[in-house]
């Protein structure tokens, strides 16, 4: 889910990193630790954002033990080859071109899809080679100059398989379970903030402390152990545009305290939680929003592959949701109006 200029863009969110009763995708839930078997140096695969017009972009490949990017950067204007047996062999992993790819949508069952050809499109205001296949998605179209164009979810080549991301809703279960618990961290790590003298809201503290943090997003895979169950979350706490003129905030928009962050759920332990949070207003201007493609398992450990995006700008990332600290195996520029 993104949003046109002038529109609210919701999508997973922030500096470090919406909610949906429509049905999910379809594909099993491998075990945690589930996932290829790794060869002498792991797995050989590559990965693409998979657009909404059936456009797939590769950002990232693994072979040889180690994460690497040899598709065309955005901005670049080579040759269109004739046909995707023309293209050239460093574009692709082992030089071999990939004809046929696996789909993996956030919403849908995977499937097999056939490139037709190479094709241009617009990446913010750069230009971006991609992949046309005869995928059709199940989604609505977006407007057509809508930026980041949609994407559906995650498409391989290889050696690899995609665990599906799980898009909750307010009813379940686990929902019910965090969000008091994550309301009260938002709000302390809130006031931590403003001690620290890095921003100010136009309320009181005893305001401020009463004020509900509304838990917008929430998404679910099985977490980096086994047993565990890994959330992802984002959220607001919104003063209004009453508390904002009471402090002579008329001219500016409703102030806003944004939240995202990470719960792991063990049975054996309480939920742990890990927050980021910053003030904004309701025009959420210098966020970086994070939307997750697929999960995939490897040597047992957990990634994200997920885009990020801002205003202008659009990268796709391959995070290791490692413990305590989430690891960037690899950033791959997806466009720039800058």
């Amino acid at each position: 889910m993104l949003r046109a200029p002038g529109g609210r863009l919701v999508l997973i969110a922030l500096l470090f990193f919406a909610a949906s009763a429509l049905p999910l995708a379809q594909n099993p839930q491998p075990a945690a630790g589930a996932g290829p078997q790794a060869s002498k140096g792991g797995p050989s695969f590559t990965i693409g954002a998979l657009r909404r017009d059936g456009v797939i972009i590769p950002f990232a490949s693994h072979g040889n033990g180690r994460w690497t990017n040899a598709w065309p950067a955005p901005g670049q204007r080579p040759e269109i080859p004739i046909t995707l047996a023309a293209s050239p062999k460093s574009w692709w992993l082992n030089g071999r071109p990939a004809g046929y790819w696996t789909v993996w949508p956030l919403r849908g069952d995977s499937r097999v899809v056939f490139v037709k050809n190479i094709v241009s499109v617009t990446a913010q205001c750069q230009p971006q080679l991609g992949l046309q296949t005869d995928y059709t998605s199940i989604e609505a179209p977006g407007p057509a100059r809508m930026q980041p164009h949609p994407k559906d979810g995650l498409a391989t080549t290889g050696d690899v398989v995609v665990e599906p991301l799980e898009l909750l809703n307010a009813q379940a279960a686990d929902w019910v379970k965090v969000a008091a618990e994550v309301a009260a961290k938002v709000t302390d790590a809130e006031g931590k903030l403003l001690a620290d003298r890095r921003g100010a809201l136009p309320v009181t503290d005893a305001e401020r402390r009463k004020k509900p943090f509304t838990l917008e997003v929430l998404f679910r895979t099985a977490g980096p152990r086994a047993g565990t169950t890994l959330l992802y979350f984002e959220g607001v706490k919104r003063y209004g545009a009453a508390a904002g003129a009471r402090r002579g905030y008329q001219t500016v928009p409703d102030p806003l305290t944004y939240a995202v962050g990470f719960v792991v759920l063990d049975p054996q332990a309480a939920p742990r939680i890990n927050e980021t949070v910053t003030l904004s207003d309701s025009r959420r201007e210098g966020l970086l929003y994070t939307q997750p493609l697929g999960a995939l398992r490897m040597n047992g450990r957990l990634y994200w592959a997920v885009q990020r995006s801002g205003w202008g700008y659009e990268r796709f990332d391959v995070l290791e949701m490692a413990e305590p600290d989430i690891k960037a195996a690899i950033e791959t520029a997806g466009g720039s109006c800058r």
